[in-house]
């Protein structure tokens, strides 16, 4: 009978493929009830944007290191002013109709009123 069909071998093997099998299995209960017990786990932040050189941002094109903190800058303010209009939406509108609108308006109004003052002022 050749070696590789020797059946005592062939059991021998297979009692070990067992044992191994229940020491992995047991070796990730272990992994998993210690992950369950950690409690608070970190959170990995992200990097965030890559801002390459020579690309148009918010108006600003990136040709060295100072132009490229001013986009990061632009893009930082843009995304705290996102967080609290979504924070505002979550409250129910606790800012109110009025925030909502666009201060455009205001602007053009006063702009107008200038104008007439100074027409008045020329006549």
């Amino acid at each position: 009978m050749s070696k590789k069909n020797n059946k005592g071998t062939k059991r021998k093997a297979h009692d070990f493929d067992i044992e191994r099998e229940k020491r992995e299995a047991e070796a990730r209960a272990k992994k998993l009830q210690k992950k369950q017990s950690a409690g608070v786990t970190k959170v990995k932040k992200s990097k965030g944007v890559r801002i390459r050189k020579g690309v148009t941002v918010k108006g600003i094109k990136v040709v060295d290191s100072e132009t490229k903190k001013k986009v990061k800058s632009v893009l930082a303010k843009a995304s705290r002013a996102k967080a609290r209009a979504r924070m505002d939406v979550d409250e129910g509108g606790a800012a109110g109709p009025s925030a909502a609108k666009p201060a455009a308006k205001k602007g053009r109004k006063a702009a107008d009123k200038k104008a007439a003052a100074a027409d008045a002022m020329e006549q």
